[in-house]
């Protein structure tokens, strides 16, 4: 009895011993694999991708350029000749690139002198024919000594049949106030037509002007609106357009009150600026808001306290 005791301890022993040698190998085995387990990429639902567009890129706009219902890309360049457009490949690559040279000196020996300084650029359809265009405006530059050089505000009417490089382009619209505080492109009146507002400059810093430039063809002087605000009354540093919210009377344009659906300029506006002095004391986040008269398709000074926009 005490034979078969003994045996059977031996065979638990024996069997506890060989489960023990397999951990141990396991565990072996699974440290030499979590090295390696390390070099695994980790899988992740995102991604970065980088692509490479012109020197000192300052603003981007996104907006379907060719017509395939993706949305495609367009960079602007400060300090620089191009502006870049990169084309959605549909998989959201973006791999494709054409740039469009907006320098003054089109003899494509463009040096620093000719630099456009293009700020800003904007996807959007000015003329209403279902295909986006794109509004870019050139600051230019200027040397101490030198001539005054206005800035350009220039539309490349869209074509689903070239590339952006190809397209026609605006006779330029000359900014005489060129230093670009902010701009912002939208449909102002719901007609269809994507419209643009500046906020701008004059080259001696003495007045700020809110310049509005409408489509179909925004290089039409009946299309444009100057509104003056010398900077003793601030300066308007950032703009956006957007609705106000208010109720659209009269049954719309056509109506008895000719009212519509219409977008509002709001403007964020620093304190008072004099010359030689600086900014007042005062706080930068004083907001305006002026309202879109639909009637008379202007927008009221908003030095005119009177001004009532419908």
């Amino acid at each position: 009895m005490k034979l078969g005791v003994a045996m059977m301890s031996l065979s638990k022993n024996a069997r506890n011993e060989s489960n023990e040698g397999r951990i141990a190998i396991f565990l072996v085995m699974l440290m030499l694999s979590s090295p390696m387990l390390s070099l695994v990429p980790s899988v992740s639902a995102s991604h970065i991708t980088q692509y490479a567009v012109q020197r000192d890129p300052s603003f981007i706009s996104i907006g379907d350029i060719d017509c395939d219902d993706d949305n495609d890309i367009v960079s602007a360049s400060s300090m620089g000749h191009f502006i870049t457009a990169l084309y959605n490949d549909g998989n959201g690559g973006f791999g494709d690139r054409q740039d469009v040279f907006i320098s003054n000196n089109d003899s494509f020996r463009a040096g620093f002198r000719d630099t456009a300084d293009g700020t800003r650029v904007y996807v959007a359809d000015v003329d209403g024919d279902g295909v986006n265009d794109v509004i870019y405006y050139q600051q230019n530059i200027r040397f101490v000594g030198g001539p005054m050089v206005p800035g350009n505000l220039t539309v490349l009417w869209g074509d689903c049949n070239e590339r952006i490089n190809n397209w026609n382009p605006s006779e330029a619209i000359t900014v005489s106030n060129p230093y670009l505080q902010d701009m912002d492109v939208e449909d102002i009146d719901g007609d269809g037509d994507a419209d643009i507002v500046m906020s701008v400059v004059d080259p001696t810093f003495t007045n700020n002007y809110i310049n509005i430039y409408k489509g179909p063809d925004p290089t039409q002087i009946t299309a444009q609106q100057t509104i003056p605000v010398p900077l003793t009354n601030g300066l308007y540093t950032n703009l956006i357009l957007g609705h106000w919210g208010e109720d659209v009377l009269g049954g719309g344009i056509g109506g008895s009150l000719g009212d519509c659906e219409d977008m509002d300029i709001w403007l964020l506006r620093s304190p008072p600026f004099n010359t030689g002095v600086g900014f007042s004391n005062g706080h930068y986040d004083n907001m305006t808001v002026l309202e879109y008269d639909c009637t008379l398709g202007t927008y009221p000074n908003p030095l005119d306290a009177t001004a009532n926009g419908v």
